[in-house]
């Protein structure tokens, strides 16, 4: 079974139907939508800022539930004026510059998180116009990145996003293949002349909710 992540919007989607639970992990509870073939979880649910994400209960949620790899759709800002906005990236290494969760509390073990090669080949595939390798760079969040951030993140790292990193290691940590895809909403502040605002920001997401949502049935139509 698929994992999928995404934001609020994916619910629009309406070529499948979506039965709702929670299942409960030992690290909280997270809501579910199974589909056929499928697993989707929204990140955001009960509206938490990228800071306070539950990543251990909503991975753990899809693992317990079934699903055997994950793929991720976020949004990012970009670090490079040749990647616009509207343009999806398939990432193929991250960095991230704070502390990102981890399941092992109590045990001394290392995981290399890595994205799954087999699955990003999926997703080259499913979206053939996406920029198929890039370094996504993540920070904490709730806030934007300063300039003087950017200028510097933008030497290492091709997009900028607040959850795929940790998403991805918690993942590695439950020997779940995870790979992502994501959409470019905005210019980082500092890459152009543009002010980037949360409601900028928004109003691009929500642009750009069709592309979204055809994307989330190309995903789900090659698990059926």
């Amino acid at each position: 079974m698929l994992g999928i992540i995404g934001g609020t919007s994916l619910l629009d989607y309406q070529g499948s139907e979506f039965t709702k639970f929670e299942q409960h992990t030992p690290y909280g509870t997270s809501e579910l939508f199974k589909g056929e073939g499928f697993f989707l979880l929204l990140r955001h649910q009960n509206r938490c800022a990228p800071h306070i994400i539950p990543y251990r209960s909503h991975i753990a949620a899809l693992k317990l539930a079934g699903a055997d790899r994950i793929i991720a759709l976020g949004s990012t800002g970009s670090l490079q004026e040749d990647i616009p906005p509207g343009s999806r990236v398939i990432p193929d290494d991250f960095i991230c510059l704070t502390p990102v969760p981890t399941i092992m509390n109590h045990t001394i073990d290392h995981v290399n998180p890595e994205f799954d090669a087999d699955l990003r080949t999926l997703l080259m595939k499913l979206s053939p116009e996406a920029i198929q390798r890039g370094t996504y760079i993540q920070t904490r969040g709730p806030r934007l990145e300063s300039k003087a951030e950017i200028s510097w993140m933008k030497r290492f790292a091709d997009i900028v996003g607040m959850t795929i990193g940790s998403e991805l290691t918690v993942a590695a940590e439950l020997g779940l293949p995870f790979a992502a895809i994501c959409t470019v909403d905005n210019y980082a502040n500092g890459v152009c002349d543009a002010q980037i605002t949360y409601e900028s920001i928004i109003r691009t997401v929500r642009e750009n909710q069709e592309k979204a949502l055809d994307l989330l049935g190309r995903i789900i139509n090659s698990v059926r």
